[in-house]
Parts: C-alpha cells; sequence; structure tokens
C-alpha cells in the first residue's frame, strides 16, 4: 500500500511542479525576442529536463528567490523551455549543447552573446546575471 501511495504522489508531483517561480517568463522566444529589441535588453534562454536535479534546483530555490527574480524581470527578457517536453526555436537549438540546465543570453538581433551551463546558489547565479548586464551594456 505505501508503494502505491509513493507512486501516486510521485506521479503528481512530476506533473504539478511548477517551474516558473517568481519570474515572468515569455510565452515564446519570438515574444522575447520582440520585447528584448524594444527595450534594449538580452533574451535569457533556460533550457532544462524535466528529471534533471539541477534543473529543478533552480525553479525552486533560485527563480523563488525574489532578489534573482526580480532582477531577471528588470534587466532581461526571460523564456523557458524543457528539452524534453517543448519545441524549440531552430534559432535557439543552434546555440544548446543538450547540457541541462543551459542559460543562454541573446542578443535582439539573434546573436548569441554568452552562455553557461549548470545551476548556482541564488547569490551566486544573481553575480553571474549583474555580471553578464554589464558586460552587455559595455559592448553596445
Amino acid at each position: 500500500m505505501k508503494k502505491i501511495v509513493f507512486l501516486i504522489l510521485s506521479a503528481v508531483f512530476m506533473f504539478a511542479f511548477d517551474w516558473s517561480g517568481k519570474v515572468n517568463w515569455s510565452i515564446s522566444y519570438q515574444s522575447a525576442k520582440s520585447i528584448a529589441a524594444e527595450e534594449h535588453k538580452l533574451v535569457m534562454v533556460d533550457i532544462s529536463l524535466s528529471h534533471c536535479p539541477p534543473c529543478r534546483y533552480l525553479a525552486t530555490h533560485v527563480y523563488t528567490n525574489s532578489e534573482v527574480a526580480n532582477y531577471i524581470n528588470k534587466n532581461f527578457v526571460p523564456v523557458f523551455y524543457l528539452a524534453d517536453k517543448d519545441s524549440i526555436p531552430t534559432e535557439v537549438q543552434n546555440y544548446f549543447t543538450g547540457s541541462t540546465p543551459t542559460i543562454l543570453f541573446i542578443e535582439p538581433n539573434g546573436k548569441l552573446f554568452t552562455y553557461f551551463v549548470g545551476s548556482r546558489k541564488p547569490a551566486n547565479f544573481l553575480l553571474i546575471l549583474k555580471t553578464i548586464k554589464d558586460k552587455y551594456r559595455m559592448s553596445e
């Protein structure tokens, strides 16, 4: 009986998992790219997998952190894809190495600015975001 309850709870958890945190994810890459062009920002693309522990860490510990989420929402145009469930646009696929989580930072013209692979603790993730934003501002 315990095994059945565990399996049911596991299935519910797997399908009910909230990947968004407090980040205001765009509905599509094309939409994000348009907004990024208008606002002179980078598109931040998170490519994750459903059963990837570091991906889930980002969703549960990093994207739920108010300081990180507010910084992302203010300074980037974020879009999120599950590589095993979503159709990733070809333009984005060209930059995806297959490792997850991959966080891409793409200029509004579609050119890759930079990327990193793996999750980080919220404070380290925020530091990386600030460094990327500063480098992008200097390159404009």
